[in-house]
């Protein structure tokens, strides 16, 4: 039987070092998640259970190599190169990758940034070199530069803390440029304790906590963020930096305060709109509880008796009748009036169950109601009468859902606009944001349907 060619190539001994003699694939080597998915396509190609099975589980597994060369460039690069053949990867590959999530993000300093710091031997050096990479926007490059100089500082007989902080500070920036948010914080805090333990008092750590804080941020986490900004400003006091660094740590946390706030609210919301999403599921389930009609005495029904009523017509014909002609007046002058309901395109359903002596009604509307509006005098075309027909859709409307400005989708009404996309004008822009004032009334008209349908 002919072996899957993918699978073949694996199975090769010495797999690493023939990858890292070719060319193309050597640059992919010093990225540890390429090398730890090579690692698992291998156990998988040489499993020795792989010898005895069949057909079928020979092929899935020669399938899952096949497509984790196809969601990672460099591996379908690596396998055929193993099979003497060619392929051009590019970094536009690389990064499309990334993007959608097919392969693991790339370590930022990669075998080109290391080749650069190879030969590098004293701290000064790396640091200077590191600060024109990051001047030229080579944050790569420059992260490189500033590891290697706290590397060379770490193997001095005596460490200079304060230089091994500026270079770890300096790291943390290159993070923060390259959207690695988690290695920019812990290189801060690093910073952050090497100064600490050696008490140095005189070193100004304002920009340590500043950077920490912007980590913070982009990580989400805003409390934290606030509270580095401040030991940023407090630090900035302690060092008598120029009074327009500390108003600007001042505008920062300030800016911070309303994130913090903002995603709390947010969170608050979320949180609300699943407590929400859970009632209205129960209420989904159950309908809404009507009030128990008096029995008369030669009606006795039966425990188990369960009746369905329909009040669909009934509903229909009362929304038919309040929706139209409601009128609104703009500031502006401009006059809007409902139409039809466009029975057509509307969806009404409602009913009353009882069982067991408890009744539930259930109901649910989306209404499409037509609507002409009539240009302001002041804004009135020149070229034509300013009439601006439109339809208002009114959704989401159910015994599990209420009226309410600000609600969110799962529990309450919704709506859309539409209207004649030919004509333009400040007088179309105007009856556009008037017409969006019928939600209310239209809604209100409905409710009172539905309090009227309870009765019942």
């Amino acid at each position: 039987m002919i072996q899957d060619p993918f699978t073949a190539a694996l199975k090769e001994p010495n797999l690493f070092e023939r990858l890292a003699s070719f060319a193309d694939v050597r640059q992919h080597m010093a990225d540890p998640g390429f090398v730890e998915q090579m690692e698992r396509l291998r156990d998988l190609a040489v499993d020795p259970a792989l010898e005895e099975a069949d057909f079928m589980k020979k092929a899935a597994v020669g399938q899952k190599i096949a497509q984790a060369g196809h969601k990672d460039p460099r591996v379908m690069q690596a396998l055929m190169a193993l099979q003497g053949q060619g392929l051009i990867v590019d970094e536009k590959d690389l990064k499309k990758a990334e993007d959608f999530g097919d392969m693991k993000r790339r370590e930022p300093v990669q075998l080109r940034e290391m080749q650069l710091v190879k030969d590098l031997t004293d701290p000064d050096e790396a640091k200077a070199k590191g600060n024109q990479y990051f001047k030229d926007g080579d944050f790569s490059a420059a992260l490189a530069h500033y590891e290697k100089g706290v590397e060379l500082l770490r193997a001095c007989d005596q460490v200079q803390a304060t230089a091994v902080a500026t270079l770890l500070s300096n790291s943390a920036q290159c993070f923060l440029k390259l959207k690695w948010p988690e290695r920019a914080k812990k290189s801060a805090s690093m910073a952050i304790a090497t100064v600490r333990h050696v008490q140095d008092e005189s070193f100004d750590q304002s920009k340590l906590f500043f950077r920490r804080a912007m980590a913070n941020e982009q990580l989400g986490d805003f409390g934290l963020a606030v509270d580095d900004m401040a030991r940023a400003l407090q630090q900035a006091k302690q060092s008598d930096l120029a009074l327009a660094e500390q108003h600007r740590l001042k505008k920062e946390i300030d800016r911070l305060k309303k994130l913090k706030a903002s995603s709390e609210e947010r969170s608050a919301k979320k949180k609300k709109e699943q407590e929400n999403e859970q009632q209205a599921e129960i209420q989904r389930v159950q309908g809404e509880k009507l009030q128990d009609k008096k029995v008369q005495q030669h009606c006795v029904p039966s425990t188990e008796y369960l009746r369905e009523q329909d009040f669909t017509h009934w509903t229909t014909r009362q929304i038919q009748q309040v929706v139209k002609g409601i009128v609104h007046s703009g500031d502006s002058g401009c006059r809007i009036e409902t139409g039809e309901l466009t029975e057509d395109q509307s969806k009404i359903q409602a009913s009353i169950t009882s069982k067991k002596g408890t009744r539930a009604l259930y109901y649910e509307m989306d209404l499409h109601v037509s609507w002409k509006g009539k240009a302001a005098k002041k804004l009135k075309p020149e070229d034509g009468p300013g009439d601006l027909p439109g339809v208002i859709r009114i959704y989401n409307i159910a015994h599990d859902t209420r009226f309410e400005i600000g609600g969110d989708e799962n529990t309450s009404y919704i709506y859309s606009l539409g209207w004649d996309q030919r004509m333009s004008g400040p007088w179309v822009e105007d009856l556009r944001v008037e017409a969006a004032e019928l939600f209310d009334k239209i809604a209100a008209k409905v409710d009172a349907v539905i309090e009227e349908l309870k009765k019942k």
